[in-house]
């Protein structure tokens, strides 16, 4: 990622860093974490930024199916408009998201809730693309569990 995508309190996480699907550590509240196999990155909300994702290594903020052609270089979108992250398709392969949903790239982006999904890009033959993403509730972690929710 070239210096000039970077935002101020921007984080770059290293290709070694720990799945996300436990959470993160206490974060700024709304902030979104995002995490592929050779890295990922974390920001802060704020109105209108974005954060991109492909293949594209000097292009993205996430490197995601570095060496698959099948991955765009600039596949998808995570931008913070209206107090939510916000996930387009900008490339050829559609993403698959859980419960089988696909969004595909002509499709409006679609809200991210808090809490951990995980998304997949299809690549080449049978391989799969995992791009894990966190967004932090108001506390700054996990939405409360369902046992402290009001029925």
């Amino acid at each position: 990622m070239t210096p000039e995508m970077r935002y101020p309190g921007g984080v770059l996480l290293s290709s070694g860093h720990a799945s996300l699907a436990r959470g993160v550590a206490r974060a700024t509240p709304g902030s979104v974490h995002a995490l592929a196999l050779g890295g990922g990155y974390t920001v802060g909300p704020g109105e209108g930024r974005t954060v991109y994702f492909g293949r594209n290594r000097p292009l993205v903020h996430i490197c995601l199916g570095e060496d698959d052609r099948e991955v765009s270089r600039r596949h998808g979108e995570l931008t913070c408009q209206d107090g939510r992250w916000w996930l387009r398709n900008t490339g050829r392969r559609p993403i698959r998201l859980p419960r089988s949903q696909w969004l595909f790239a002509e499709e409006d982006a679609i809200p991210l809730t808090e809490g951990y999904t995980p998304l997949y890009v299809p690549g080449t033959q049978d391989r799969e693309h995992l791009l894990e993403i966190f967004v932090a509730g108001p506390d700054g972690g996990a939405p409360c569990p369902a046992e402290e929710r009001p029925t």
